[in-house]
């Protein structure tokens, strides 16, 4: 049997679109919109990124990685439950919610933060796709990318 690769995959700003909302509700009274009850539930997938998702996992050991907010202690919660949503209960058995990216252990992250923002992929030992990117600019491109690698 030949062990996949693993591929851990961001929630916000990857899987849904978190700054759609958190400008949407930010303002001088509202600091920190994704605080509010339900802001992570309530977020819009990414167009393809459920299909891509599921593309992925035909290839790769799949994983969703993702960071909590420390402002809102229900996000654990509410991701979980977008997660169930959008990609079933099953795959609720594969997210993985963590302050620090880096203590994990894979292939592949695709992220849309830059690799010097400290605890999200610093200094994650796989390699790292910048989603957002020139080089990944959308779920196309990243398919694309990891699908020759395999």
């Amino acid at each position: 049997m030949i062990e996949r690769k693993i591929v851990f995959v961001d929630m916000d700003g990857v899987l849904c679109d978190f700054m759609k909302d958190y400008n949407k509700l930010i303002s001088k009274d509202n600091p920190y919109p994704q605080s509010r009850i339900n802001f992570f539930k309530n977020l819009e997938p990414y167009s393809d990124a459920i299909a891509s998702y599921r593309e992925l996992e035909e290839y790769f050991d799949v994983w969703i990685l993702t960071r909590p907010s420390v402002l809102n202690p229900l996000c654990y919660m509410e991701k979980r439950m977008w997660v169930e949503e959008h990609l079933g209960i099953e795959t609720c058995h594969k997210l993985i919610i963590s302050p620090d990216k880096s203590l994990l252990l894979g292939d592949y992250l695709i992220d849309d933060m830059p690799t010097d923002n400290i605890g999200n992929v610093l200094n994650f030992q796989g390699e790292h796709i910048h989603f957002g990117t020139e080089s990944a600019p959308n779920w196309e491109a990243v398919l694309n990318y990891l699908i020759n690698k395999v």
